[in-house]
């Protein structure tokens, strides 16, 4: 297999032929004609073509060039063909191409690479059937929020949890539930402390302690803030 990031010249033109794994190509400088089952486009920094597994395909290069290659990207499910070969990047595609460059000849950091090319899929049109990788790993981390929400809690060791980068859970928590990782964690404790509220007496800051809040104060606050009523309020009177 090749390496999962490489960065080529194309010269000339080749012979159709194809690959066991999917391939992107992202042109990092020059211009080449690029052929996927006999559609062509030319391409340049800024595009991309996505070639499927076993998608015969071949070039033409009269200027010098350097692309990237992104070899059997690991959030692209191989089974599934893209729609679409030819792309147009976004401008956070465009900003992290230099830093996937920068990963080549890092085969020995495996999980490095695999987490940074797995943020692809939020910023590529990868071809899958659902982004199932990306669900498991929210699922993940979403079941220890709620199920540990009363302990000390760090971003990067939920991210270390389901082998992402803090980076890359926080996007992903954003494009699924549009909040970040500590609002959902707040919103959960919070969601636990209305529980106390309307079914004990228990005081402020034993329901602070127990759902994972400094103390009372900080729970009248972000209680404040979230519910527009204090907790106080919401005992009387628990409309919400």
């Amino acid at each position: 297999m090749r390496d999962l990031i490489e960065v080529i010249t194309y010269k000339d033109t080749a012979n159709a032929h194809s690959h066991g794994h999917t391939q992107i190509v992202l042109p990092l400088s020059g211009r080449l004609v690029l052929d996927v089952e006999n559609r062509q486009q030319a391409v340049q920094f800024g595009q991309a073509c996505l070639i499927s597994t076993n998608q015969a395909h071949t070039h033409l290069a009269r200027e010098d060039n350097h692309c990237l290659i992104l070899n059997s990207l690991p959030a692209w499910n191989h089974e599934i063909e893209s729609a679409n070969n030819f792309v147009e990047l976004n401008t956070q595609a465009k900003a992290y191409l230099p830093f996937l460059s920068s990963l080549i000849g890092e085969s020995h950091n495996l999980l490095k690479t695999q987490q940074a090319l797995n943020l692809l899929e939020h910023l590529l049109p990868i071809p899958q059937e659902k982004i199932r990788q990306a669900d498991t790993r929210l699922a993940k981390a979403k079941h220890r929020l709620d199920n540990n929400f009363q302990e000390s809690w760090g971003l990067a060791e939920l991210a270390a949890d389901v082998h992402l980068s803090p980076s890359q859970l926080t996007v992903l928590f954003k494009r699924h539930l549009k909040m970040t990782p500590k609002q959902y964690l707040q919103q959960r404790r919070l969601e636990e402390a209305k529980l106390w509220l309307r079914s004990t007496n228990k005081s402020l800051d034993y329901i602070a302690h127990k759902v994972g809040i400094s103390d009372a104060s900080a729970l009248v606050r972000l209680f404040t803030k979230h519910y527009q009523m204090t907790p106080g309020s919401y005992r009387t009177n628990p409309l919400h």
